[in-house]
């Protein structure tokens, strides 16, 4: 049986294959061999350190050209819609159609198979970057952060997916959240209340089978009253 496209008709040539009803040239023109999920997209960058949020950390970077090379390699590729589920496509590269600013073009240039034949594929994608002040900055200015979940002892990696995992779980938890600063001994986590960080504890100790210690810090007066800062330590029982 021979095949034809249900469009135009043909049944198909070298470099026009025909795959499931479909030609090449028609799949191209209907842009259906590989499209955006939506040709726009909004994310949260520090007006003081250029940070961008991506899911529920932020990550540094050196300016509006550098935040938009981590979008297109973090999230861009999430929004790209194949024709089908076994088609294989990757970036190859992208260029600035507009100046790297708070509005920004990018054209991406994807490539993908159709019928063994490899295709490149340009599709424009607006990046809205949003002005806002970042938790950590935010925290440096004010000191406002009221409680810190120390984690010691552990993988950072391993440590990195738990927490990822928690807070996509956990709308109000991630609510609460400020940063995350890992250094040589650890990972702190902050938050804006007590109620968070023991939250965050109770479920690492769960977790982890780990050791729980509360301390606590004077921070000044807030509205007459002794502020007190909760450290809580997580480590793994001895």
């Amino acid at each position: 049986m021979s095949r034809f496209c249900i469009y135009c008709g043909t049944t198909g040539t070298e470099d026009n294959p025909v795959v499931n009803g479909i030609c090449l040239k028609c799949m191209l023109e209907r842009k259906k061999l590989i499209k955006l999920r939506k040709n726009s997209i909004k994310v949260d960058i520090c007006k003081i350190c250029y940070s961008i949020k991506i899911g529920y950390k932020w990550f540094e970077t050196s300016g509006f050209e550098d935040a938009i090379s981590n979008i297109i390699d973090s999230i861009v590729p999430k929004l790209l819609m194949p024709s089908s589920r076994e088609q294989v496509f990757y970036i190859k590269k992208y260029e600035f159609v507009t100046k790297a600013s708070w509005k920004t073009v990018v054209r991406l240039y994807i490539i993908t198979f159709f019928g063994g034949i490899q295709i490149e594929v340009p599709l424009d994608i607006t990046i809205f970057l949003n002005p806002v002040k970042c938790p950590r900055c935010r925290m440096y200015d004010s000191r406002e952060f009221e409680a810190v979940v120390q984690i010691r002892g552990y993988s950072p990696g391993y440590i990195s997916q738990i927490l990822e995992k928690i807070f996509l779980e956990d709308r109000r938890l991630s609510r609460d959240f400020i940063d995350s600063i890992s250094s040589n001994d650890g990972i702190d986590i902050y938050f804006f209340t007590h109620g968070a960080a023991r939250k965050l504890a109770r479920k690492l100790a769960n977790i982890l089978n780990a050791h729980i210690v509360e301390t606590y810090e004077e921070a000044g007066m807030r509205s007459g009253k002794q502020r007190a800062r909760l450290y809580i330590s997580v480590k793994p029982r001895e």
